[in-house]
C-alpha cells in the first residue's frame, strides 16, 4: 500500500506507475514485432535480453521515482519502496551486466548470460559475510540484492533452456542412463 492518493503523483499521470510486481515477477515485454522462424536463434535470445533490460530498467526507473516522490513530498518513507527501488536496481545491475558482455566484448548471446550467471551464482554462494554488526536497513538492501541475483538466475535458466530447445540442443531427460543400457547390452 503506498502512502499517497493515485492522482497526485509525479511526473506520471493520473493512476502512478505501480512498482510491485517487479517483486513477485520477472517484468515480461511484449515484443514490438515478433522474431521470424528464419532468424538467427543467438540473434533472438540477444533481442529478448534486450527487452528483458528495457523492461527491467523501466521497473527501477519506476521503483526509484517513487522514493524520490515520496521524499520530496515529505510523505513516510517505509520499507517497502525501499525495497522494491533497491531490487529492481540490483535486478536491472545483473541484466546490464550480460548487456555489457555483449556489445563490449562481444560474446554470443548465450555466452554472455552464462557467464554473468556465473557471477551470480558465484555472489550468492561464496560471498563471504560480514564481520561487522550491520542495521536493519543493511540487511534489508543484502536481502534484495540476493533475491535480486536469484530472480535473475531464474528468468536465465529459462531463457536458456528455451534457447536450447529452440536449437534442438535440449539434452534428454534419461540420456546417460540410456547410452549406460546401450553400452551394456
Amino acid at each position: 500500500m503506498t502512502n499517497m492518493p493515485p492522482d497526485h503523483r509525479q511526473p506520471y499521470e493520473k493512476g502512478g506507475t505501480d512498482v510491485s510486481g517487479a517483486l513477485d515477477q520477472q517484468p515480461t515485454v511484449t515484443p514490438d514485432v515478433p522474431p521470424t522462424e528464419t532468424e538467427d536463434q543467438l540473434t533472438r535470445i540477444e533481442w529478448r535480453v534486450k527487452q528483458v533490460l528495457a523492461a527491467n530498467q523501466h521497473a527501477a526507473y519506476a521503483a526509484a521515482a517513487e522514493v524520490a516522490y515520496l521524499l520530496q513530498r515529505g510523505l513516510r518513507l517505509t520499507g517497502e519502496p525501499l525495497y522494491q527501488a533497491s531490487f529492481t536496481q540490483a535486478l536491472r545491475m545483473w541484466w546490464e551486466l550480460v548487456d555489457e558482455q555483449i556489445n563490449q566484448h562481444h560474446l554470443e548471446a548465450d555466452h554472455a548470460v552464462r557467464r554473468v550467471r556465473s557471477w551470480a551464482r558465484t555472489y550468492l554462494t561464496a560471498e563471504p559475510t560480514s564481520t561487522k554488526p550491520g542495521t536493519l536497513l543493511d540487511h534489508g538492501l543484502a536481502h534484495a540484492s540476493r533475491a535480486a541475483a536469484r530472480r535473475f538466475l531464474a528468468a536465465t535458466g529459462e531463457l536458456l533452456a528455451e534457447h536450447a530447445t529452440c536449437r534442438g540442443n535440449a539434452p534428454a531427460p534419461n540420456s546417460n542412463i540410456d547410452s549406460e543400457r546401450r553400452s551394456t547390452s
